[in-house]
């Protein structure tokens, strides 16, 4: 029994002295190089070089106006944490960072009830009635079930609404959007060029004001919350290939946009080369500004542009990281936003707004530009309808049904906002 038992530790020293011979031969272990892009409790600001790509209501049809440029947009402190890091970063690895229906979550941002409607004590209909909004009436979302919110009025009042019937703040929801709402400051509307007397380079409505939720001075852009995911859509799309919507206007009043049809055929009536061109062919006034309900009233429409990201921003705002875009190149598009004309047209003849698929028989005009061709393509993905007359707007047809059968008419003006961090 000895010499098994003195061949067995011989054994076991043999193999001892191998293993530490071969541990002091190794390279040491060194922690493996990670890629992880998540920013944590920093901002990340890029200059990438990013993928190059060359590259239109009711009624008869839609409405609109022009702007197109981008405002210079006061800033104010910035409350929220940016921090630069050293790291750059391509835009593929930021993109994964927006995630979930829509870029913020609704809890903190501003809505407003789009028609007269009942604020309930319970997310149900059979619950007392706390009291009855007016349309426009204006409160901060606290918190969503379903097809309910539970929000806080100015007046301080809380209860439930159904959101259906309800319009949300885009940019506290869609922070990455670059909104430029012209005609909130000064209206670039024009009709084969001329200025109309009035409308152009005039201030139409308040649309501006500081937002506590991104901590700087932002513009009011609302929208039917239903429209507002597939706008996030649309900008998702976008952003995939460096791109980027500008939203030039989302909900008008009605009362704003009759001042500006008023104006509009003052100038037409006294201009003889405007009225020629509003009516050359098979278009005519209310391909160019709707005469009647616009599908802008209903929050179910959008003109917009679209830019090549230059640069981009992480921010933190409450317990989110968003993205800002703080520098992009807009696409040359056929013309100035809000030329009320055939200069403007997106397909070669009119054709039915309310279709779906209509317009897809019509070709495209030729003025059409490759930026303005890819906005159409992202915007048709996302589920919007182009128009014939205007290559910058786009309608949510579903949208617009259900606010056709609510009643939402744009009767009132967008004021004050509530929002707060999410």
């Amino acid at each position: 029994m000895v010499k098994p038992k003195v061949w067995s530790i011989t054994g076991l020293v043999v193999v001892s002295l191998i293993t530490l011979f071969l541990w002091l031969g190794k390279t040491p272990y060194t922690e493996p190089e990670t890629n992880d892009q998540h920013p944590s409790s920093m901002q990340m600001e890029q200059s990438a070089d990013l993928r190059s790509f060359e590259s239109p209501d009711d009624e008869n049809v839609p409405d609109e106006m022009e702007h197109n440029d981008d405002p210079a947009s006061p800033e104010s402190p910035d409350a929220l944490a940016e921090l630069e890091d050293d790291q750059q970063v391509t835009q593929p690895d930021v993109f994964p960072l927006i995630t979930g229906p829509l870029e913020l979550p609704v809890e903190g941002a501003t809505g407003w009830a789009a028609v007269a409607m009942p604020l309930y004590s319970e997310a149900n209909t059979e619950s007392s009635i706390v009291t009855d909004f007016d349309a426009g009436q204006v409160f901060v979302i606290l918190r969503e079930i379903d097809d309910w919110w539970y929000v806080r009025s100015s007046a301080g009042e809380s209860g439930w609404v159904e959101h259906i019937g309800c319009l949300i703040n885009l940019p506290d929801i869609i922070p990455s959007i670059v909104y430029n709402i012209t005609n909130a400051y000064a209206a670039m509307t024009r009709s084969s060029g001329y200025e109309i007397p009035g409308v152009t380079g005039n201030k139409l409505y308040d649309a501006y004001s500081y937002n506590l939720r991104l901590s700087r001075d932002e513009f009011i852009a609302p929208s039917l919350y239903s429209t507002s995911k597939m706008l996030y859509a649309a900008q998702q799309i976008a952003l995939e290939s460096g791109d980027t919507i500008i939203l030039h206007e989302a909900y008008r009043a009605y009362d704003s946009q009759q001042k500006s049809l008023a104006l509009l055929k003052a100038l037409i009536d006294s201009n003889e080369e405007v009225r020629n061109a509003i009516n050359y062919g098979p278009w005519n006034l209310s391909w160019f500004m709707a005469t009647k309900m616009s599908n802008h009233q209903r929050g179910a429409a959008f003109d917009v542009s679209l830019g090549k990201v230059l640069t981009h921003s992480i921010i933190q705002t409450g317990e989110v990281f968003i993205m800002r875009i703080t520098e992009y190149d807009e696409y040359t598009m056929p013309t100035a936003m809000h030329e009320l004309s055939p200069l403007a047209i997106a397909l070669a003849r009119p054709v039915t707004p309310r279709s779906r698929d209509a317009w897809r028989d019509v070709p495209l005009a030729d003025t059409m530009t490759p930026g303005a061709v890819l906005l159409q393509n992202y915007f048709d993905k996302a589920g919007f309808t182009p128009i014939a007359s205007e290559w910058w707007h786009f309608n949510d047809l579903d949208g617009v049904t259900v606010s056709t059968e609510l009643g939402i008419e744009g009767s009132f003006f967008i004021g004050e906002i509530l929002s707060v961090l999410p």
